[in-house]
């Protein structure tokens, strides 16, 4: 794949605009779980959603989960507590998507739930619409938000630890998406 297919195949970004709630993806590397936190508190105090959802366990959390650590983060930023929601037991994107959907049902949320901005990494934003799409039982609208800082379609050719990243994923996509594990989706985010 060249440098520009491997672009158009994982990084997506849609202008952020209103949503029932933001969906934060952790990570097991603390700058980029402190850089999605703070772009779910950047569209919730936007104005864009009235609550944000932090996801994550993290078999790589060293002393906690994700989510209680951006759920920290969130708080001291000026979210107050009932407008977060805390899912803190999955192990990767797939759980984070399937145990936020029963997290989100539990409370209430989930039958008149029509959009959802998502949160990640852009690297990461393809892998997390492909999963939320295949994973909602009904049509909800994704928009993808991504952090604008760390690797992204602008910088990640011209850093190693960038290019590692974005290749990384790009192959674990592939296997995803030849397994059949996840399958590529028209619709979703326009870029």
């Amino acid at each position: 794949m060249t440098d520009e297919e491997i672009t158009k195949l994982l990084f997506c970004c849609d202008e952020p605009c209103s949503a029932d709630l933001a969906m934060v993806f952790g990570a097991a590397n603390e700058l980029d779980l402190a850089r999605r936190t703070k772009r779910g508190v950047e569209l919730y105090r936007s104005g864009f959603v009235p609550r944000l959802l932090v996801t994550g366990g993290g078999v790589l959390a060293r002393t906690r989960p994700e989510a209680k650590r951006m759920a920290e983060i969130a708080r001291e930023l000026g979210v107050p507590a009932p407008d977060l929601l805390v899912e803190d037991r999955s192990a990767n994107t797939f759980e984070n998507v399937n145990f936020s959907i029963a997290l989100l049902d539990n409370h209430g949320l989930l039958e008149h739930l029509a959009s959802v901005i998502l949160v990640s990494s852009e690297w990461h934003m393809r892998r997390v619409l492909l999963t939320v799409q295949a994973s909602f039982s009904r049509p909800i609208r994704f928009i993808c938000c991504p952090t604008r800082e760390g690797c992204n379609r602008q910088n990640w050719t011209a850093s190693e630890v960038c290019r590692n990243e974005v290749l990384n994923e790009a192959m674990l996509l592939e296997a995803f998406l030849e397994t059949g594990a996840l399958r590529s989706a028209t619709g979703g985010s326009t870029t």
